[in-house]
């Protein structure tokens, strides 16, 4: 095709040089060039038209070779693959049952570096063209035939590759990297989330030694569940995931703990020692260092104001009150509760438990706690590491009516244990509650939202997700 069109603009330009040198007829001379200038602009109209058909020959070709591989990924036979491709050729433009029109389709490809590829088909088409308007001053010109054969060819196969996905989804987090459960959830009738829950556990096995554990629930709707080990559901009725490639079992990326930086703790001197109270119809706490634990029993409402509360060497322990609240507090004012010690000894930081309680209301705050922006509930990081047995230095919530604690509750060293609420946290669009423990373990608990956390400045685990895929793509 280039040759031809090379041949007649040469053509042209030897005719239009014999012109100028002519001084005589000038009248003949312009009535000559005249049809000359005009083909060779029909030329050039016609180039373009060629290289833009050749182009979409090419784009058919593309599409007919990987609807062909996709065919032999899903082990169609010849004459399937054959005819799919010929359709794919025919819906760009390209069939091959009209005249000057081949598709030929060769799987395996019968020539190049492919021909031994898995899974690779090749892809033929052939088309006639000619000039048209430029084909009368090719042949006015005596030039030779202005007909071609215009030909695309396209190899495809398939290729097996791996994709990352980053969301900050997780809100329910098991930090474990050992073979052991991380997270179970059990006797539970209706829980939903907007969430995913994690865990880090690399164990592979069924119910109890697996690294996440559903069992004995009615309905279950969540995010989605991710795991580097093993997810073992069983008897339940219904589960449901937002997400719809979910779960995400045995993945070998990573999870980000938003919460790995925070530093540890400085309580300074103490401002209370062994604070404890057993009765009453009112408390008020405010921030400061309890030094030995604070331990609130038997009072009817409790209440906190905004700050900062260091719990050193010893437990916070809530049981048999009414009402748990923070009346003064705002998303930006809120308060967070640090477990540390002050006697060098790590043995001696504490835990929380809070049972038996009517109702609990507490909130981080966003800009008055420091570099605990968005914790409610901190561990020091250098308390003595528990299993999932374990009863001590754990954060348990446990027999309650209604609980909203909105923000990180974060014990990376030991378990997180919520058992028997009725109802726990906001709704789906303003609840915020994000458990980041070693393990995880719930007992007859129904909800959990992360939707609300930008008012508190709390920021759910980043988790990436791969899964494989498998898919055609053009090779040559």
């Amino acid at each position: 095709m280039r040759r031809a069109i090379s041949r007649t603009l040469h053509s042209v330009c030897m005719w239009g040089r014999r012109l100028v040198r002519d001084d005589e007829g000038s009248i003949i001379t312009v009535l000559v060039a005249v049809p000359v200038l005009a083909g060779t602009v029909a030329i050039g109209i016609e180039t373009g038209q060629v290289y833009r058909l050749k182009r979409q020959m090419q784009s058919a070709a593309d599409a007919a070779a990987v609807i062909g591989s996709t065919d032999r990924l899903a082990s169609a036979s010849t004459a399937t693959i054959t005819a799919d491709a010929r359709y794919e050729a025919k819906r760009n433009g390209f069939d091959y049952q009209a005249s000057g029109i081949s598709v030929t389709v060769n799987s395996p490809p019968a020539s190049g570096p492919n021909t031994g590829t898995t899974g690779a088909v090749e892809v033929i088409i052939t088309k006639s063209q000619s000039f048209s308007l430029g084909a009368v001053l090719v042949n006015w010109l005596g030039g030779s035939s202005s007909s071609f054969t215009m030909r695309a060819r396209s190899v495809a196969a398939q290729n097996t590759y791996t994709t990352y996905t980053t969301n900050n989804e997780g809100c329910i987090v098991a930090l474990t990297t050992a073979a052991e459960q991380g997270v179970s959830l059990t006797s539970f009738n209706n829980f939903n989330s907007d969430c995913t829950i994690i865990s880090n556990s690399t164990a592979t096995g069924t119910e109890d030694n697996a690294s996440v554990s559903m069992s004995s629930f009615n309905n279950a709707t969540l995010n989605s569940i991710w795991t580097k080990g093993s997810l073992s559901v069983t008897s339940y009725k219904h589960i449901t995931y937002s997400n719809a490639n979910a779960p995400f079992t045995r993945q070998t990326s990573s999870i980000t703990d938003p919460y790995s930086s925070l530093p540890t703790p400085s309580p300074g001197a103490c401002t209370y020692t062994n604070f404890s109270r057993s009765s009453g119809s009112s408390l008020t706490l405010s921030p400061g260092t309890y030094c030995g634990g604070l331990q609130v029993t038997g009072v009817s409402n409790v209440y906190l104001t905004p700050g900062i509360y260091y719990v050193a060497n010893g437990d916070l322990y809530f049981n048999s009150v009414n009402n748990v609240t923070c009346p003064t507090c705002t998303p930006d004012n809120g308060i967070a509760v640090v477990l540390t010690q002050t006697t060098g000894n790590n043995a001696d930081i504490g835990g929380v438990k809070i049972s038996s309680d009517n109702n609990i209301s507490l909130n981080a705050g966003k800009t008055n706690t420091g570099s605990y922006t968005g914790v409610l509930f901190y561990q020091d990081r250098r308390a003595t590491t528990g299993t999932m047995s374990s009863t001590s230095k754990i954060f348990t919530v446990s027999s309650l009516n209604n609980a909203t604690l909105s923000g990180a509750i974060y014990f990376p060293n030991n378990r997180i244990d919520i058992a028997s609420i009725n109802n726990f946290g906001g709704d789906s669009s303003s609840g915020c509650t994000i458990f980041v423990g070693r393990y995880i373990k719930f007992t007859s608990f129904n909800n959990i939202y992360k939707a609300g956390c930008g008012l508190y400045g709390t920021t759910p685990v980043a988790l990436t997700t791969n899964s494989t895929v498998t898919k055609a793509r053009v090779l040559e």
